[in-house]
């Protein structure tokens, strides 16, 4: 992210991707108190290579000094000193140029800006009831007890009375509809458990187009192989596929003694794990999904060997 500072006030700014400078409250990112500043007055953008400041006032911007010419897109550096309508007033210095990101930008008081990365949860890693991942093709993607959903530009994302709005890093006019979610194929993907007989440690390895991942010995595993169980059950039991898995989360809290805020965790703790171990993938696999009240195994090419037989249903050792 690109920020920038007032060397005078000390005010700090995390630049969007079109980010405007201006006196008006309603419709500037940025609202500059000199009354010499345009209502509108410069825009500073991203064009996808540089940062870009493109000037619509009467009084003018400079960079350096130097006066832009009005409607011109002037390219901006590291150490650029800018300032707006006039060199006597404050000086806003650019700190750094790197590429934008998706953000969530805080409406309630005291909450500070979040930089998505590539996985995020709110509002905290204690207690995380909403989770932001990338979908494999590049949307942000919300999901929390009522089910998942694409996010765009302007969306209100909230946790215990604490709400951010989000900005996607992305200039589009698209679409996007719940069904661009897109896992990779189940086919490409297969998760393999060694379990011990008393069921105390659960390994988990995964196989994704050809390349095998070991993620080793995790208290949160066993959780994946009660989903998986699950899965396998109602596969064999003949289910479509659309309802194999499905457990409902009261009933997996009572299974494994755990609330439901522990178990997001976990969910959260193995979702780490997956982007360690794919650092640079922009495809990860998300083995969980969930729906109203509901929760399974995203995947259906599974193999358990080891740990004990037993039926879910009924949560008996066979």
């Amino acid at each position: 992210m690109a920020h920038m500072i007032n060397n005078l006030t000390h005010e700090s700014v995390t630049l969007l991707m079109q980010h405007i400078f201006g006196r008006h409250p309603s419709t500037s990112h940025t609202v500059l108190i000199n009354p010499d500043a345009s209502r509108m007055h410069a825009t500073i953008l991203w064009d996808g290579e540089d940062w870009l400041l493109q000037d619509s006032s009467t009084n003018g911007s400079f960079v350096n000094g130097k006066q832009v010419l009005r409607g011109t897109k002037h390219r901006l550096y590291k150490g650029d000193l800018i300032h707006f309508s006039n060199l006597s007033g404050g000086t806003w210095e650019l700190l750094d140029v790197l590429p934008p990101k998706s953000l969530l930008i805080p409406l309630t008081p005291g909450l500070e800006t979040v930089e998505l990365e590539r996985l995020a949860v709110l509002p905290d890693e204690n207690s995380p009831e909403i989770t932001l991942y990338l979908s494999p093709n590049g949307h942000w993607v919300c999901e929390s007890q009522s089910g998942i959903s694409v996010l765009k530009t302007g969306d209100l994302v909230g946790a215990s009375d604490k709400t951010w709005r989000f900005i996607e890093a992305r200039a589009s006019n698209e679409t996007v509809r719940l069904e661009s979610i897109e896992l990779p194929n189940s086919a490409q993907i297969g998760i393999y458990f060694d379990v011990s007989q008393n069921e105390e440690h659960v390994s988990v390895k995964f196989n994704m187009n050809g390349c095998e991942y070991d993620l080793g010995l995790r208290n949160h595993h066993y959780l994946l192989l009660l989903l998986a169980r699950k899965r396998i059950e109602d596969k064999a039991a003949g289910l479509t596929e659309s309802e194999q898995g499905w457990i409902d989360k009261e009933h997996l809290s009572k299974m494994l003694g755990l609330n439901e805020s522990h178990i997001n965790i976990q969910v959260y703790r193995f979702r780490k794990q997956i982007i360690k171990a794919l650092p640079k993938s922009l495809c990860l696999p998300q083995a969980i999904e969930r729906r109203t009240r509901e929760i399974r195994f995203a995947y259906n090419n599974v193999e358990i060997a080891g740990g004990a037989q037993f039926t879910l249903a009924s949560n008996k050792v066979i």
